[in-house]
């Protein structure tokens, strides 16, 4: 692991070395573990691997439950050969697709626990933004070649430098900005390890099986399709870019550490309090930094009316917090399409590029 400079407890704000073999606050003594060799910065971090680990748990039992369910269908009397053949396929689609998640997560989990009750499902709702980065492109599906080339209009002849992606997921848009738009460091965090445990592997070299399983059959020859995961322009070196688990409201790192900051799909979801986390933003950028956002703005149905807040409301909000809002663009594209069902949707998306004042 190379150092990455001015990263701190999250507990204490202390200066932390991820270089150690153990990692461990000299202030607070609070201790750090990894995930497949990326560091968990998050408070009470045994508990969020062990909640990870049952999750992988759950994963493994419901994927267990649905096999029988589907052998079980194929196997009543009665049915049509093609029907059959479908519920057969079925089966054999998600057995495959949850042993290849199981193959890579396993190990770097320290294994599957027993799931508790109430466990979020995890893998299941977010595994769709690793086909979408990593293996539909292979087909020609290349959705973030799209959101891609609106940041780089927005951005001109402007490089990201030293740049922190606030929930990046699987890490393929950040990849993209990576090699396009001069970052010469590029830190990602996230809280999902099925999406950034793959990445690292990916965008470190490695080739990934994952199947694709989709209920929503129109042609029952289509029902699965295993994937190989790769990184389209090969692999990224640790020095250049770097992975951690962590809290993107409150990111573990010094004041003025970077000269750019993505928020992608992010800023409408996660911040309870946006007006505070612009504020974090601003914290985080060198005197003239780059806040580069894209994403739609639906917001949870819990979120209070008064806090879902429009494109111009935003700009205002952001523009008392000191950024001067540059370009932006609002349009609709594609969101997770699937080559192989067909079946997505359209957004409606936001980008715009904000500068922190030098002064």
């Amino acid at each position: 692991m190379l150092p990455i400079d001015d990263v701190v407890c999250p507990a204490c704000r202390r200066p932390l070395d991820l270089t150690r073999e153990v990692i461990a606050c000299a202030g607070c003594g609070e201790r750090y573990p990894r995930v497949g060799g990326v560091p968990v910065l998050l408070p009470r971090s045994d508990a969020h691997v062990q909640l990870w680990r049952g999750q992988l748990g759950l994963l493994l039992e419901r994927g267990q439950k649905t096999l029988e369910g589907l052998n079980e269908a194929a196997a009543a009397p009665g049915l049509a050969a093609t029907t059959r053949a479908r519920l057969t396929a079925l089966g054999q689609a998600v057995k495959d697709q949850v042993a290849d998640v199981a193959a890579v997560l396993g190990p770097a989990l320290g294994g599957p626990a027993a799931p508790a009750a109430g466990l979020p499902r995890g893998v299941v709702e977010y595994i769709s933004y690793l086909y979408r980065d990593w293996g539909w492109p292979s087909v020609g599906y290349r959705e973030n070649d799209a959101a891609l080339a609106i940041l780089s209009e927005l951005l001109g002849e402007r490089a990201l430098g030293r740049t922190l992606v606030l929930g990046a997921g699987a890490c393929g848009l950040a990849y993209a900005l990576h090699l396009r738009q001069g970052s010469n460091e590029t830190i990602v965090v996230d809280i999902d390890p099925y999406l950034l445990v793959m990445a690292e592997r990916i965008i470190r070299g490695q080739s990934l099986r994952l199947t694709e399983a989709s209920l929503k059959v129109m042609d029952a020859r289509d029902v699965s399709r295993a994937w190989t995961l790769a990184a389209p322009a090969g692999p990224l070196a640790a020095r250049d870019f770097q992975f951690l688990f962590a809290d993107g409201v409150v990111p573990p790192f010094a004041s003025a550490s970077f000269d750019s900051v993505v928020t992608p799909w992010f800023i409408d979801q996660v911040p309870q309090d946006l007006p505070a986390f612009m504020t974090e933003i601003a914290r985080l950028l060198r005197p003239g930094g780059l806040w580069l956002n894209q994403g739609p703005l639906i917001y949870p149905e819990q979120l209070p009316f008064d806090r879902r807040y429009s494109q111009d409301e935003l700009f205002e909000l952001a523009t008392e917090r000191g950024f001067t809002i540059g370009k932006s663009r609002h349009v609709s594209q594609p969101y997770l399409v699937s080559p192989l069902s067909g079946h997505g949707k359209v957004e409606a998306v936001l980008s715009f590029v904000a500068t922190r004042p030098v002064a």
